[in-house]
């Protein structure tokens, strides 16, 4: 399998009432982890409200990218915050669940990316 020499992360954030809301978009491996585990840190440093994560379009690459959710999960806990992701790919929902972290996974429909055609 070839991946793109430049694999790039996108990271959109908003508060509302719900919570502090994070979209992430892009593959998540080993040469993506180490910029977005600052900017995650952060996020969950940074508050007191539900973090409430999207991986909709985001890919579960490696291990070192399920590696950074779980560490986040924990991370929040220590703070007393909740984490949920409220939105993956099958394949994310699968991992987590096998993980035995459905716990955090929303009451969502696992995303299905429809064909293009």
């Amino acid at each position: 399998m070839r991946h793109p020499a430049h694999t790039i992360v996108t990271l959109e954030e908003h508060r509302d009432a719900a919570g502090h809301h994070v979209s992430l978009r892009g593959r998540l491996d080993v040469h993506t982890v180490p910029d977005l585990r600052l900017v995650l840190h952060r996020i969950v440093d940074d508050g007191g409200d539900d973090l409430l994560v999207d991986l909709a379009e985001c890919e579960i690459g490696d291990a070192t990218g399920f590696g950074v959710l779980v560490e986040c999960l924990r991370r929040a806990r220590r703070g007393s915050r909740s984490f949920r992701i409220v939105a993956a790919e099958p394949r994310t929902h699968r991992l987590l669940r096998r993980a035995r972290l459905g716990h955090v996974v929303g009451p969502f429909e696992p995303v299905a990316h429809a064909a293009v055609g």
